[in-house]
């Protein structure tokens, strides 16, 4: 009982989902921080501590929590209405109330319920109307004034319809419909060991992982330099989830046999410590370059006795005493303070810099070494061949990309592969079909429909999408 009320506590640095009507976005709760959303500015410090799904209300920029009654089940007071709608005419007049007066209203604290009912009265023309246009003229003023969010919990679906609505061309126009029925066909449960490509931010990755419960193994093959996982931070997953997390280049599939990885990695990480050891030491020999200059400095001259050289030293000190005229020792005993102290603090300069430098070099090679062996781990994985399953939603032409991972998967296991457009996987099914080792072969178009159910207005919605994508699918056999 104490981890479910934990979970469906809201918690400080969680990742929650505000709604507004039809509009969602993803925020971390942070304490006297700042969000706009809908041209609205308030803080999340209320949100801590309250359950998920909980209604709140913007006062002063802070969020107050509602009670249970609903607002949407008020009724207006008299419940008259019209017959029809023929003698309606739309203009300002119609409504008493000027903004002025409304942004007065709002200036003084007062509750948008209260700013509805006023405008309800006011109108001349609201109990003249049908019914049903009472309802979306409530719904519209309310939708204006009523600054009414709901706390929500990130899931797949949510996640989903909020990066549809906003940006589909982000997630390859991933339909929520059509993910289901990728975690469905790819028989994506507990304790089985799944390949990923995807280039939608994460979100296949993510849901993925919420199916798998965080037992298991996900293999996530990526291009470029590092994997793109934005969205499956607002998963708040825990640490085992993660644990169960492996990641792997693309471009180096080929080369998983040969184990040039592990050679490449090594090679550039000895050419960096032969390169950086000079610089970061300065010596040569065990000895600073500033010792060997003094060393050096230290050897007589050939063919010259020391008297000779101390004669020379004494000539050319009395000749510079005459030529200068007379000179303090005071200046001469500042001058030599002030060249030993410029000297100790360039030394103490250069010996920080160093120090610095190996540092850093030192955290480089550690990140290196350590991604290193992740990149080991994963490759192991991959050589064992018993993969449960192959997911692959990306922008790129998914037919090499396939074939390339297919011998990596067991026999009798699940390939699912979505793309927005056909051709590309009419190409992947025709290359199937010839190379041999899956059957059941099958390409089918992910539609949907949604309706608005209502008491008496059950209609499909005006506006739909016009597809969700296209789906390949099929089962590895031993050919």
């Amino acid at each position: 009982m104490q981890l479910e009320t934990t979970d469906s506590t809201i918690k400080e640095n969680d990742q929650v989902i505000i709604k507004k009507e039809e509009h969602l976005k993803v925020m971390q709760v942070r304490k006297n921080r700042p969000f706009w959303m809908e041209k609205i500015k308030f803080t999340l410090n209320g949100l801590i501590g309250q359950p998920y799904g909980t209604t709140f209300e913007v006062k002063n920029g802070q969020m107050v929590r509602l009670s249970r009654k609903s607002s949407e089940e008020e009724k207006d007071a008299d419940g008259t209405s019209g017959i029809d709608n023929r003698n309606l005419n739309d203009c300002r007049s119609n409504q008493k109330l000027s903004r002025e007066e409304i942004y007065k209203m709002k200036k003084e604290g007062v509750s948008g319920e209260s700013i509805v009912e006023t405008l309800v009265e006011n109108s001349s023309t609201f109990r003249t109307k049908t019914e049903f246009a009472q309802e979306k003229y409530i719904k519209k003023k309310k939708k204006k004034h009523l600054n009414v969010f709901t706390v929500l919990k990130p899931t797949t679906r949510l996640l989903c319809e909020m990066h549809y609505n906003k940006g589909p061309s982000k997630i390859c126009n991933l339909r929520v419909d059509s993910l289901s029925q990728m975690l469905v066909y790819g028989n994506v449960r507990a304790h089985s060991k799944l390949m990923v490509v995807e280039t939608c931010g994460g979100l296949v990755l993510g849901a993925v992982m919420e199916k798998m419960g965080g037992y298991g193994t996900v293999v996530q093959l990526y291009t470029g330099t590092a994997p793109v996982r934005q969205t499956l931070e607002a998963y708040n997953f825990p640490q085992h989830f993660y644990d169960s997390l492996h990641a792997f280049p693309l471009n180096k599939v080929n080369c998983l046999e040969e184990g040039e990885i592990i050679r490449q990695h090594n090679k550039n990480i000895s050419e960096v410590q032969v390169k950086t050891e000079p610089l970061l030491l300065g010596n040569y020999g065990g000895k600073t370059s500033e010792q060997n200059i003094e060393d050096i400095s230290d050897v007589p001259k050939e063919g010259v006795s020391e008297f000779e050289l101390k004669k020379e030293e004494t000539e050319e000190d009395t000749v510079t005493e005459n030529e200068n005229g007379l000179s303090s020792d005071r200046d001469v005993s500042k001058e030599s303070e002030t060249q030993n102290e410029e000297n100790q603090e360039g030394k103490g300069a250069i010996s920080c810099q160093q120090i610095a430098k190996r540092k850093l070099e030192e955290e480089r090679n550690a990140k290196r070494q350590l991604k290193q062996q992740h990149l080991e781990k994963s490759r192991q994985i991959l050589l064992e061949r018993n993969m449960d399953g192959l997911l692959v939603a990306c922008k790129l032409n998914p037919t090499p990309i396939v074939m390339s991972l297919m011998e990596y998967v067991a026999p009798s296991r699940p390939i699912v592969v979505y793309c927005q457009y056909q051709e590309p996987l009419m190409e992947c099914f025709v290359k199937l079909r010839q190379r041999g080792g899956v059957v059941h072969l099958t390409l089918t178009e992910t539609w949907l429909r949604e309706y608005q159910v209502l008491p008496g207005r059950t209609r499909p919605n005006i506006n739909m999408s016009g597809t969700g994508g296209y789906l390949l699918t099929g089962t590895t056999v031993i050919v």
